[in-house]
């Protein structure tokens, strides 16, 4: 997978993806959801690109999930829900990923209890002397991706600003969502957000 800097423009979500995974359950496909984003505005958003870049977005993450994270997506308690999401996320987004398992992880694995601006540059700029297309991102650019990273923190639940600090929330992750992942291959990703080896 490619690195990309398309999280500029795609959030987390929350709402938007529990109203998706029921439609799936439900039995429609996904011509039928971006129809529906476009036509009906389920999304409720200001326009038609908008509604189907947010449908495309949503389907791809919840197509990277086991098909069982769906039904746990509707039903589960609202701090799974954001963890599914948040994995779903690293899943699409192999910058994400790697942001997670080097800067997040890291933290947790040093003792560290906050996000450091230092730790998320750094992240940044070695990246930039790694890769030509992270390399030929513009300031705003990157400046963005930053910003919709600790987003994505921020609203996961794993991370909560305090003090002017971006401290460590290592989250208490769900026995069943926890076999079901690490029986589908997902281990690194729950390592990443855990701090686990």
């Amino acid at each position: 997978m490619e690195y990309s800097a398309g999280m500029v423009s795609s959030l987390f979500w929350l709402s938007e993806t529990r109203k998706t995974a029921q439609l799936l359950i439900d039995g429609n496909d996904v011509n039928t959801i971006r129809v529906l984003a476009q036509t009906e505005n389920i999304y409720q958003v200001k326009n038609e690109i908008r509604a189907r870049k947010m449908a495309n977005v949503i389907i791809k993450r919840l197509h990277s999930l086991p098909v069982d994270c769906l039904e746990l997506i509707v039903t589960a308690d609202i701090a799974t829900v954001k963890l599914i999401i948040l994995i779903s996320i690293m899943k699409t987004d192999r910058l994400f990923f790697e942001f997670i398992h080097q800067v997040y992880r890291l933290a947790i694995l040093l003792g560290e209890k906050i996000i450091t601006d230092r730790a998320i540059n750094v992240f940044f700029d070695e990246k930039k002397q790694q890769n030509e297309t992270v390399a030929a991102w513009t300031e705003i650019t990157t400046k963005k991706l930053k910003q919709q990273y600790i987003k994505n923190l921020l609203e996961a639940g794993v991370i909560q600003n305090e003090a002017e600090q971006r401290k460590i929330i290592i989250p208490l992750v769900d026995y069943n969502l926890r076999k079901l992942l690490e029986d589908h291959g997902f281990t690194p990703y729950l390592n990443a957000i855990t701090g686990e080896a």
